[in-house]
């Protein structure tokens, strides 16, 4: 039990000590621009189970004036009906730049492909693996199109937890922000519509409408995105609620009419 027990010390500890940093696998520096993009041609063979790196892209990209850090890892697996392919593959980025990834099995090799045509760009390429280190030997990089099979384009994915500060600008294709409370609330029949006189005194007094913080609260702390589009849409909803009201006393105010001529 002993010899067991050391033996499976033994090859963790073996596994950990044989991983190791790949440093400068290869660099890349154009006085110009790509035709086709850049194209990385790695040593990685596409075997099924052959590696599970971690490979990193540093540098600068100057045409579009953004740094360049990726991180992309992936797996190599082959299924029940013997397809193999790229499981998982996954990309982040902590620079500024996040051109389109894509991975193909060229020659029986890995290659990863910057689907991307950007003059003046400067990067070197390192990796994380426990694998052989003729693995991370040899690697190029060229300007040819892409080529091979299995070709996948990487997905981005970025997490961040607890907060975060931007001084600046945030520009995004889109933004998904999850709320609770939603103000469906509005139009039930309990809930207390303040009339249009009530909200007129309100604003008369207070400088602001009902429920919504003052200017000078908001430009010293903030709000949340969330919480403003809810109080957005109550007010929406309590407007509506108005207009609707208003437009059945116009109609019982010409039926009224009607009937007196």
């Amino acid at each position: 039990m002993k010899k067991i027990i050391f033996l499976i010390l033994f090859t963790s500890y073996w596994s950990t000590l044989t991983a190791q940093l790949h440093e400068n696998l290869v660099s890349y520096s154009i006085a110009g621009t790509p035709v086709n993009g850049v194209k990385i041609k790695t040593n990685i063979p596409f075997v099924s189970g052959a590696d599970m790196p971690t490979i990193f892209i540093k540098g600068f990209s100057y045409g579009g004036a953004n740094t360049i850090n990726l991180q992309l890892v992936f797996y190599i697996y082959k299924n029940s009906a013997g397809n193999t392919y790229f499981y998982t593959p996954t990309i982040s980025s902590s620079g500024s730049y996040t051109p389109i990834v894509q991975l193909a099995n060229e020659n029986g090799k890995v290659v990863v492909f910057i689907n991307d045509k950007v003059y003046y760009q400067r990067f070197w390429v390192d990796a994380f693996s426990k694998h052989s280190s003729t693995y991370y030997q040899n690697w190029t990089v060229v300007d040819e199109p892409l080529s091979g099979t299995a070709v996948v384009e990487v997905p981005y994915k970025n997490s961040f937890k607890g907060q975060v500060q931007v001084n600046g600008m945030i520009r995004a294709k889109e933004i998904k922000v999850e709320a609770t409370n939603w103000p469906d609330y509005v139009f039930q029949e309990d809930y207390e519509l303040l009339s249009l006189q009530q909200t007129e005194e309100y604003i008369k007094l207070n400088g602001h409408l009902p429920d919504v913080p003052k200017a000078d609260k908001i430009e010293s702390e903030g709000i949340s995105l969330g919480e403003m589009n809810k109080l957005l849409l109550k007010k929406i909803e309590e407007i509506t609620l108005h207009l609707i009201q208003k437009e059945k006393d116009i109609e019982e105010l010409k039926r009224i009419m009607s009937e007196l001529r």
